[in-house]
C-alpha cells in the first residue's frame, strides 16, 4: 500500500511539472510576435516551428528578439572600439537592477599572427553591456568589472 500510494504521489508531481509546461518561445520580427513551439537558430536563419507543425524561416537579421527555454535575446547597438557606428546584435539578458539591464553579447575571435607563432584558433569570446532605457550606457570592461558586476549580485572571481 506504501509503495503505490509513493508511486501514485511521484506519477501525480511529475504531470503537474509537466503541465506547467515549458517556457513558451517567441520571436519578434518587424514588429510582429510569432509564438511557436520550437526555435532554431543557424549562421544566417531562425527556423520558427509553429504549433500546427509548419516551419517558418526568418533572416536573423530581421530578428528584433527571441525567447527560447527561458532565456532572452534582444537586437542593441554594439559599442566597442572594434564596432562600426551602427553595430547592432542579438544580447543575452542577464539580469537587471535600478531600471539598468545587463546584456551578454557573444562572438567568435581569433587573434595573433601565424608568421610569430602567436596565432589562436578562433574561440568565444564574451562582451557585457549595460542599457537604460533601451539605450547604451555602459561597457563592462576588465577596469570596472569589479565595481559593476557585484552591483548586478554577480560575484567577481
Amino acid at each position: 500500500m506504501k509503495k503505490l500510494s509513493a508511486f501514485l504521489i511521484l506519477f501525480m508531481s511529475v504531470l503537474l511539472l509537466r503541465a506547467g509546461g515549458d517556457a513558451s518561445s517567441y520571436v519578434t520580427v518587424n514588429g510582429k510576435t510569432y509564438f511557436c513551439q520550437t526555435v532554431k537558430s543557424g549562421l544566417l536563419n531562425m527556423n520558427l516551428t509553429m504549433s500546427d507543425g509548419s516551419i517558418i524561416k526568418v533572416p536573423l537579421k530581421k530578428v528584433d528578439s527571441y525567447s527560447c527555454n527561458g532565456r532572452l535575446f534582444e537586437r542593441l547597438p554594439v559599442r566597442c572600439k572594434w564596432a562600426p557606428a551602427n553595430c547592432t546584435a542579438l544580447m543575452e539578458y542577464v539580469t537587471s537592477r535600478s531600471g539598468l539591464r545587463l546584456y551578454k553579447y557573444c562572438k567568435v575571435q581569433e587573434h595573433g599572427e601565424l608568421y610569430d607563432c602567436s596565432y589562436k584558433n578562433a574561440h568565444m569570446e564574451f562582451e557585457y553591456f549595460v542599457f537604460k532605457n533601451g539605450k547604451f550606457y555602459l561597457h563592462v570592461t576588465q577596469d570596472n568589472a569589479a565595481s559593476v558586476l557585484p552591483f548586478f549580485g554577480i560575484q567577481v572571481i
